[in-house]
């Protein structure tokens, strides 16, 4: 699913809404999947992962532990715990994700659209030949 979403925590931390007012949402499209481990590497059995929209292999957000916490309408909530690597060194964080959807991008109609609009320049051209004038 395509959406916008922000971290709502940096290092285990809860960020301050006047921080979270002031960030840019990050875009890409949402997925939330079993591990491809099913829990053995001791990550959990989810996995979170917003991919950026332009095909990069290396995700936006990754999350391991992942679970929905709540579903809106206006957006949704997932959980989980980030990884932070320095060298060989792996730190875990609590994530928390706030995820609202886009909306589906317009697509052109292409030849039917332009067809459409020569259809009204010809009316718009009858109707000024006719003199009508609207009182």
């Amino acid at each position: 699913m395509l959406v916008r979403a922000l971290r709502l925590r940096h290092r285990g931390v809860k960020l301050d809404p006047s921080v979270l007012r002031a960030t840019a949402p990050l875009e890409g499209l949402l997925r939330l999947d079993a591990s491809r481990y099913q829990g053995r590497d001791g990550r959990g059995r989810t996995v979170c992962l917003l991919m950026p929209v332009g095909g990069s292999v290396q995700p936006l957000v990754e999350m391991f532990s992942a679970r929905l916490v709540r579903i809106e309408a206006r957006g949704i909530l997932i959980s989980g715990e980030e990884d932070e690597w320095d060298r060989k060194r792996r730190t875990s964080f609590r994530q928390t994700l706030w995820a609202w959807p886009l909306p589906p991008p317009i697509q052109d109609e292409g030849p039917r659209a332009s067809k459409g609009s020569r259809e009204v320049l010809r009316l718009l051209e009858a109707i000024d030949a006719l003199g009508v004038t609207a009182d």
